[in-house]
């Protein structure tokens, strides 16, 4: 039985990894906030934005895509984001992992860097990470129609 989408099945398991470390809490200031696709008006810096970007693969029950996280500070050196930077990659960098929904997840770093912006004191930092996943349940569902 599904239990949950596989991209929430997924990102879910993403999420209790990353609000969990300590690492990443003390780098954050306390508090890891992570929000889906897009932070609510006047979130508190720094946090996490992510989301998943998927694509069909062969065979059809492997999927393949995009796990984006980025990252938003508001201070005056680039020194809080470097060490959130850092600690993502420790963590999320060939991490593999199952869900009850999705089996073989893993993500693999792509590409990474700063993004300009406008606003004094305000950072951005995005990381990629190629994901390749076997959607477990949609496939039973699939499979017995």
């Amino acid at each position: 039985m599904v239990t949950l989408d596989t991209q929430e099945s997924v990102l879910t398991a993403v999420y209790t990894l990353l609000v969990a470390d300590t690492t990443l809490k003390t780098a954050m200031g306390g508090t890891v906030r992570l929000y889906p696709v897009w932070a609510p008006p006047d979130a508190t810096f720094p946090y996490l934005v992510n989301r998943l970007d998927m694509i069909a693969s062969d065979p059809f029950p492997a999927r393949a895509g995009t796990y984006i996280v980025d990252i938003w500070s508001n201070s005056v050196a680039a020194s809080e984001i470097v060490a959130i930077r850092k600690r993502l990659i420790e963590l999320l960098d060939e991490y593999m992992f199952n869900t009850t929904d999705v089996k073989n997840i893993k993500l693999m770093l792509q590409t990474d860097g700063f993004i300009p912006e406008t606003e004094p004191d305000i950072w951005h930092y995005t990381i990629q990470f190629n994901v390749r996943l076997w959607r477990q349940s949609e496939f039973l569902y699939i499979n017995n129609r």
